[in-house]
């Protein structure tokens, strides 16, 4: 995926577009390989919103942890 950084800063209005925009272009992406691959539109659509609604759920929750691989020895930040 190619993820561009904002062109805007966050108090600039236009970076909520950009953002959105930046989403519509990678969820297009997304339906089209899962479609291509075998699964029906409206299994992808429901799969996309569960998602980004599990997203929603995780940030309001304030459960920031960074990711760390199974196998790290590296301890995680409380």
């Amino acid at each position: 995926m190619d993820i561009r950084p904002p062109h805007f800063d966050i108090d600039d209005a236009r970076r909520t577009n950009e953002c959105a925009c930046v989403f519509d272009r990678l969820a297009t992406q997304i339906a089209i390989e899962a479609e291509n691959a075998g699964w029906l539109q409206s299994e992808v659509a429901l799969a996309l919103a569960d998602a980004a609604e599990r997203y929603v759920m995780h940030v309001a929750a304030g459960t920031h942890e960074t990711p760390v691989a199974a196998n790290s020895n590296a301890a995680r930040e409380a």
